[in-house]
């Protein structure tokens, strides 16, 4: 990634990087193998080989007739390959984003990255209005130092989702209209990836070693990322 600062991770063989443009800004993660990444959004979707996970900064009125092309056209210019490379939009500040790491019990660990932006709070099960799909977006990333099967990675997801609710019911985020707590905003996005050494883990249940360790990571960083959300919001509304 052009321009971007690099610093090591505790996880061998993994690298964050991180590019301080504004709205422009983005945050890339960087493995010298490939890693196995199971991600919900359109940009290396699905499960893929990845070496790069990125989260993309954009403008909160980004608009594209393909966002496909788009990304595809902006990976280009940043002389990154598509295809090792799995990404996330959202219109949040990448510097208010929150980070844990947990260690496993055999030498691996869970990092994980959240980002936050709360402008489209919604509550699952409560009518949404089409309107409201826009790039707010709370944005996890989770890298398992691990071996994951298949059902492991969808079970990361269920736990990564209900501790990213259980954050915003702590921090009593509510929606305007209902006062109903949120549950996450309309655009939510989640990459779990895994660099399928070490320990094999088949489940990643919240009462799993794995499990905790992703619950507790991707909660304290939603946490930590949507309280300095609302910070700004208290500091600057409208924002």
């Amino acid at each position: 990634m052009r321009g971007a600062q690099y610093e090591p991770l505790p996880i061998e063989g993994l690298r964050f990087g991180y590019v301080d443009s504004g709205y422009e800004s983005v945050m890339i993660v960087e493995s010298g193998t490939p890693m196995r990444v199971l991600n919900s959004s359109m940009w290396g979707e699905g499960f893929t080989a990845s070496r790069r996970l990125v989260n993309r900064q954009v403008s909160k009125h980004y608009l594209a007739d393909d966002p496909l092309e788009e990304m595809r056209a902006y990976f280009e210019g940043q002389g990154m390959p598509w295809e090792e490379t799995a990404a996330l939009l959202t219109a949040a500040e990448l510097h208010d984003r929150g980070t844990r790491y947990v260690e496993l019990g055999l030498g691996g660990g869970v990092y994980t990255w959240v980002t936050a932006g709360l402008r489209n709070k919604i509550r699952g099960g409560k009518d949404c209005e089409e309107s409201a799909l826009y790039p707010g977006t709370i944005n996890t990333i989770v890298v398992v130092d691990g071996h994951l099967t298949d059902a492991a990675f969808v079970n990361a997801v269920i736990t990564a989702t209900e501790a990213k609710t259980a954050a915003l019911q702590d921090l009593d985020v509510r929606l305007e209209d209902c006062g109903l707590t949120a549950t996450g905003t309309s655009t939510d996005a989640v990459i779990i990836a895994a660099l399928q050494r070490g320990e094999r883990f088949r489940y990643a249940g919240i009462s799993t070693t794995l499990g905790y360790a992703i619950s507790r990571t991707v909660y304290e960083s939603t946490v930590e990322s949507a309280a300095r959300y609302l910070n700004r919001q208290t500091l600057s509304p409208g924002e």
